[in-house]
């Protein structure tokens, strides 16, 4: 959870679509081509919705609109990315744009991934999180489109996911937007507005207290409602074709590497 998406939950009350775009910072020590210490992200809140659906659509129509937008205004600028640094970009985006995106649940996507002849590093167990080389298999199992992967592990995520309260193999209404050589581009959920259920989890968690003041947005009047964030970098690294993150902010803080 970001202090953005925090703003946005106090902005609800008010308006029924919210968004913010800013800096995000990451503590965790990740040194791969698709992690910065410090990005840029969009983050949007829609107000009474109960559907994951909602949030995919929007989720959808944001990055085909967004991408259909950059190729009309900067035709030039792509041009050059997808001549000298990713020649076959230009087509997978053009079908990208003409297609659905496909939507699978993470219990499908575990017996994808169990039913395969790769050979992963990180063996595919329900329960676990989807590593990048699961993500990128299942994008290319799904026909090389970008692939939402919903209803995740219940204790896999953050308390503040909506409870689908459904039965043994406990999920949350999660959703995650993979996208072909990069992986996750997006992550949302329906947020959980029940307050009992909230003070079940936080109390089981032991952070009753250093939440209480997240339990009185709820206390005090809310309304059903999701969100997700989509990283801007990754955003770029996929419609231009670029591998590393690092190639596409002027400015790369890392771990390790951020100087001030």
């Amino acid at each position: 959870m970001t202090v953005k998406v925090l703003g946005n939950s106090f902005k609800l009350r008010a308006f029924t679509h919210v968004f913010t775009f800013g800096p995000t910072f990451r503590a965790e020590n990740s040194q791969s081509r698709r992690h910065l210490a410090e990005f840029y992200m969009v983050e949007a809140e829609l107000s009474f919705t109960e559907s994951l659906e909602d949030i995919m659509q929007v989720m959808e129509d944001l990055f085909k609109t967004v991408t259909s937008t950059v190729f009309s205004k900067c035709p030039r600028d792509v041009e050059l990315f997808h001549k000298y640094i990713a020649p076959a970009q230009k087509d997978r985006l053009e079908k990208t744009l003409k297609n659905k995106f496909v939507i699978i649940s993470y219990n499908e996507a575990v017996e994808i991934l169990k039913q395969a002849s790769q050979t992963f590093t990180f063996k595919p167990e329900w329960g676990c999180d989807l590593q990048t080389e699961h993500e990128k298999y299942l994008v290319k199992h799904c026909g090389e489109v970008p692939v939402f992967v919903i209803n995740y592990p219940y204790d896999l995520k953050p308390f503040y996911m909506r409870d689908n309260e459904d039965g043994p193999q406990h999920t949350v209404a999660a959703v995650d937007l993979l996208v072909p050589g990069i992986g996750e581009l997006c992550g949302g959920s329906l947020r959980e507005e029940r307050l009992p259920f909230l003070e079940s989890r936080l109390q089981r968690l032991g952070l009753t207290d250093a939440y209480q003041w997240y339990l009185d947005l709820r206390k005090f009047g809310s309304v059903p409602h999701g969100g997700f964030g989509m990283g801007f970098e990754r955003y770029l690294q996929y419609i231009l074709g670029v591998e590393n993150i690092k190639d596409v902010i002027p400015f790369p803080r890392f771990s390790h590497s951020c100087l001030l």
